[in-house]
């Protein structure tokens, strides 16, 4: 069934789902990247307009040399008249790894008895805090696992003292957090404490691949996580940050899936998330993954591209785990916030 944004609006808003794992395959099928249609698709975007999912499905399903160049070269123009060279830095500071679920790909998941736990103290967390305004920084992303010991009240205080610290000139000007979802009285308490951003990542949008990966903990209900930022919303935090992980399952499924979250939110709370994040999996030890959805990095730069001219004004994050060559790269035609630790040539 087509989702009708309409139809959930009137609807209880925690309740009703609006991923359709059906309409997303279904419209990955039927696109057909016909030449002419991908560069009228590509010069709507840079008329700075918002690109509907059939548009983009058409994009994902676009594998021919010439037009790949031409969707990155149109998400080149698109970023220089939308952003300039502007790029935003920010730093994450993991405030603490205590986590009760079992993700298969997370070496943090309550089962891996070896990983090392830590929470950082009061004092703890005003030193790091400190080392960071000497370094610069500005804009903080505040990270945590999800415990009981991690709640809202936890977060909020968290939040508090790290606005409260200066050290010499230096000042931290925005808190953004990116913490397990909360219910409504939850967040109300951390919007209190003054964050920027709330984000938090669905991982991934199909539910079965979803259920495969999380067997243990609050994050194995996809229906509550997926819920969050309608949660968020409600309790007045219209600032937020949606992602997946990239390699758990298709990569053009999870392109249509985050487009998917941006329609939600602009029909039910006239408001798309403020950034979009794209972490991609990596090889490691002792994790578990489905080999079939490795991203390469070839996909992985045309992916950027493709959000780069889906959502011409919102945020794109790239995270530590590329490489600069890839990092150089998508800085060209889509990205506009990184890690600021990151030293970029």
């Amino acid at each position: 069934m087509i989702y009708d944004p309409q139809v959930y609006a009137i609807e209880d808003k925690a309740e009703v789902p609006f991923i359709s794992e059906q309409e997303i395959e279904d419209m990955l099928k039927g696109a057909q990247p016909d030449k002419s249609l991908v560069r009228e698709i590509i010069a709507k975007s840079l008329n700075k307009k918002r690109l509907s999912m059939q548009e983009c499905a058409v994009l994902v399903n676009a594998t021919d040399p010439e037009l790949v160049e031409e969707i990155k070269e149109g998400a080149r123009r698109l970023k220089e008249q939308v952003y300039g060279k502007r790029i935003v830095l920010f730093a994450p500071l993991y405030v603490g790894n205590l986590c009760v679920n079992n993700c298969e790909y997370c070496g943090f998941r309550a089962a891996n008895k070896a990983q090392k736990r830590t929470t950082l103290s009061h004092p703890e967390l005003i030193r790091e805090v400190e080392m960071l305004e000497e370094m610069g920084q500005k804009r903080l992303i505040l990270v945590y696992g999800e415990h009981p010991k991690y709640n809202a009240d936890f977060i909020a205080d968290t939040v508090r003292t790290v606005y409260q610290v200066k050290k010499g000139n230096g000042e931290i000007r925005r808190v953004n957090i990116n913490a397990a979802p909360l219910d409504i009285e939850g967040f109300k308490t951390v919007l209190d404490a003054g964050i920027g951003t709330y984000q938090v990542f669905q991982e991934t949008y199909h539910r079965d691949a979803y259920s495969t990966y999380h067997t243990g903990g609050l994050k194995k209900d996809y229906d509550w996580r997926i819920s969050s930022l309608d949660r968020a919303q409600e309790a007045g935090i219209d600032d937020v940050g949606i992602g997946a992980l990239f390699g758990l399952y298709d990569w053009r499924f999870e392109v249509l899936g985050l487009i998917r979250h941006v329609n939600h939110l602009e029909a039910v709370y006239n408001v798309g998330p403020h950034t979009i994040s794209f972490p991609r999996l990596k090889r490691a030890s002792n994790v578990k993954y489905d080999p079939r959805w490795e991203v390469s990095d070839e996909d992985f730069t045309r992916m950027v591209a493709i959000l780069r001219l889906a959502v011409p004004y919102t945020g794109l994050i790239l995270t530590a785990r590329e490489s600069a060559e890839i990092r150089d790269e998508v800085l060209q035609f889509g990205v506009s916030q990184i890690d600021g630790g990151l030293k970029l040539r």
